[in-house]
């Protein structure tokens, strides 16, 4: 359990990804400062950002390899090539097909379908022949320990005069004869791909499967590598596992592959890059030394050129898939909740950094914040947006969207305003409001946060629309939160989101009358009690309602003095986190963090997600249902829900979802649209605020 009251993060390794479009690839290798994959069709080298045919070799290339000298050997056909930087030799014809290479400690081994040959002084030197020919792939490791698989046995190289003693599972514990891949280390250990999976063998006659070591993974094995450091890379027929010391990635297709199934991988001496070849192009896992810092500074970047539409701030939608340059910013049913999100996290910048350029945004954000509370001509009710001609949908005579126009000319605005509107309103406005703004801007903000309030007690505690009658979701009373069934669910939630807009309303105006009603509620209609336990326990099926109840608590705790009160809402904060907490949400943590008074609050766990979040919120399409070392539970069908995973997956191998979404998702996405950078912002300048985060 990690119990510190801040963590200082320094630089890391962010991954990252780049695409490469190519026929299907067998083999890739380096040379030089050189990138080549080979194909059914010849060899490829990277020039200028794509892979162009390497005219050296233009026959079927079985296989790559990048030796210790630098030199990376070629296997085309029946000829081996030695290339260096981008030269290529033919070295040596056979008389069957080259299969594949490996290295022992003292030289260099060359398979081919028949015969196994070491290099010496520079040319092929028989060694033996392969019994009964076939040779797939090979391992060597130590001062001539070399495994071949032939298609039927794992032949092991022995004795005075070279023979071969085979291994088959019937005169053995070898699990199965399908091999499809072979990786020695100096020890002489030699890991086993597998359609049944990962397995290891000590060369003698002990072997281990997933049954006896969980660290081997159950896929289908399709590629293997083992690095100098020991880390050990496993491609299979849904995606790549890189597990590097104690760290256990899976990288899957969308994100970080073309397509599912890895046909060879290269690890970069240099840099440790990760070349990953699919059926379907290329793929570079890299990995760049930066700080949190300079990840905040790519996603503001990302906000502002892509995410920004008349000052607020919302989701992308792509026109072409995976292409951030063609799309438009969604004009969505929550722009209040979003750009509140933007304006609170430009709000804690700039109280940390004094940076002008994150108060020019804030202020932005708020002014539009702000907007849409006059747009309605309500007083005190907030559009959740509004449209103009020529945007998407405008005039499209849906009855919740209202002509009018302001000075820019006409425009409509929609209302069935939820309760997910007014707590983004509360949050991004208050943080404004402490951090930001200046005199005049205060009292329009007070203006606007207190005309809201006065519209929700004045219409029976709920927002009342255009056309006379509550919305949906904007239900906050007594009445129902107290004494109707159906209402049971929003007990906690609207009674925790009602205190909060009453004590953010006397916080910004003195008035009395919001602190007496807040009183009354809590005396009379039991709604502190109500918060104690505010998050109702549902499977993990609604997540709205755990966004904002922790939007809800980074406000109204940042105001209640009183200790008696105080220590009621923390109970509510504590009960809502413990149940979230299997998610690894970074903000969640560090909203609980900060009012946890130095117990634990997962701190490290809050900065692993922040680190794991990919650097493109592109939704790619992401799929692992098929992966075996998943857990599944049905508990959500009980609350309308589906099956889903018990435990979220690390925030590099699942679906980018904001705050409200669902993690516990296996698969989905299409690659047309792009989350919120918020879902990164927030909580980094929120951890640095509360000094929870040193960068």
């Amino acid at each position: 359990m990690q119990s510190t009251k801040r963590i200082c993060v320094g630089k890391y390794k962010q991954s990252d990804v780049t695409m490469y479009t190519t026929p299907a690839v067998r083999c890739c290798g380096f040379a030089g400062d050189n990138v080549f994959v080979g194909t059914d069709n010849g060899l490829l080298i990277l020039k200028d950002g794509q892979f162009v045919p390497f005219d050296a070799v233009s026959g079927k290339v079985n296989a790559l390899y990048a030796a210790a000298d630098g030199v990376l050997w070629c296997a085309s056909g029946n000829d081996v090539y030695r290339i260096t930087d981008a030269n290529a030799t033919l070295w040596q014809s056979f008389a069957s097909e080259a299969r594949g290479f490996a290295e022992d400690e003292k030289r260099l081994w060359i398979l081919t379908a028949d015969e196994l040959f070491r290099e010496e002084n520079g040319t092929a030197v028989r060694h033996c022949r392969v019994e009964m020919g076939n040779g797939t792939c090979i391992a060597a490791y130590g001062d001539g320990g070399v495994f071949v698989f032939n298609g039927q046995a794992l032949l092991g190289l022995h004795g005075k005069r070279p023979r071969w003693g085979g291994v088959i599972p019937a005169l053995s514990d070898m699990p199965t004869n399908q091999v499809t891949a072979l990786a020695g280390d100096r020890w002489g250990h030699l890991f086993v791909g597998t359609p049944q999976g990962l397995v290891l063998y000590d060369g003698k006659s002990a072997w281990y499967t997933s049954k006896e070591i969980r660290d081997l993974p159950d896929e289908s094995v399709t590629a293997l590598a083992i690095a100098p450091d020991g880390s050990r890379y496993i491609g299979t027929d849904g995606g790549l596992i890189l597990q590097r010391g104690v760290r256990r990635s899976y990288y899957g297709a969308g994100r970080w592959l073309p397509s599912g199934r890895v046909t060879a991988i290269g690890v970069h001496p240099v840099d440790d890059a990760i070349w990953v070849g699919t059926d379907s192009g290329v793929s570079c896992i890299s990995f760049k030394e930066m700080t949190l810092a300079e990840k905040a500074e790519h996603f503001q970047t990302v906000a502002e050129k892509y995410h920004i539409r008349e000052d607020y701030f919302s989701y992308r939608n792509l026109h072409e898939a995976g292409n951030m340059d063609n799309g438009t910013v969604e004009i969505s049913d929550n722009d209040g909740l979003w750009t509140g999100s933007f304006l609170a996290a430009m709000a804690l910048k700039y109280a940390v950094t004094k940076d002008e350029h994150a108060l020019d945004l804030a202020r932005k954000a708020m002014r539009a914040l702000i907007k849409l509370f006059t747009v309605t001509e309500i007083d005190g009710f907030p559009a959740r947006a509004y449209r103009r001609p020529g945007e998407d949908r405008f005039g499209n005579g849906d009855p919740e969207w209202h002509l009018t126009e302001d000075e820019k000319g006409a425009l409509e605005w929609k209302g069935e305003t939820s309760s997910d509107e007014t707590a983004g309103h509360f949050f991004g406005l208050s943080y404004y409001y402490d951090m930001c703004a200046d005199d005049n801007e205060k009292a329009d903000i007070s203006k606007t946060i207190c005309a809201c309030v006065d519209h929700i007690l004045k219409n029976g505690y709920t927002l009342c629309d255009a056309d006379g009658l509550p919305t949906t979701w904007a239900h906050w009373g007594p009445h129902e939160l107290n004494r109707v069934d159906y209402w049971r669910y929003e007990r906690g939630i609207n009674a925790f989101e009602l205190l909060c807009m009453l004590r953010t309303a006397y916080h910004m105006s003195g008035d009395e009358k919001y602190m007496d009603e807040y009183k009354r509620l809590i005396k009379e209609e039991h709604y502190a009690i109500n918060c104690m336990q505010h998050k109702m326990e549902d499977a993990h099926e609604n997540h709205i309602d755990d966004h904002l109840g922790f939007l809800t608590a980074a406000t109204l705790l940042r105001y209640e003095e009183d200790s008696h009160l105080k220590s009621m809402l923390l109970s509510g904060l504590l009960h809502h986190w413990q149940y979230e907490r299997v998610e690894r949400c970074p903000f969640f943590n560090l909203i609980f963090g900060h009012y946890a008074d130095g117990e634990c609050c997962d701190l490290d766990t809050a900065v692993q997600s922040m680190k794991d979040l990919p650097m493109s919120f592109i939704d790619y399409p992401i799929r692992n249902s098929h992966r075996k070392d998943l857990v599944w539970t049905d508990d959500a069908i009980a609350f309308g829900g589906r099956r889903q995973l018990a435990e979220p997956l690390p925030y590099d191998e699942k679906l980018v979802n904001n705050f409200d979404g669902d993690p516990f998702r296996a698969d989905g996405n299409r690659g047309t649209g792009v989350n919120l950078p918020t879902i990164f912002l927030l909580p980094y300048w929120y951890g640095r605020w509360c000094g929870l985060i040193e960068d």
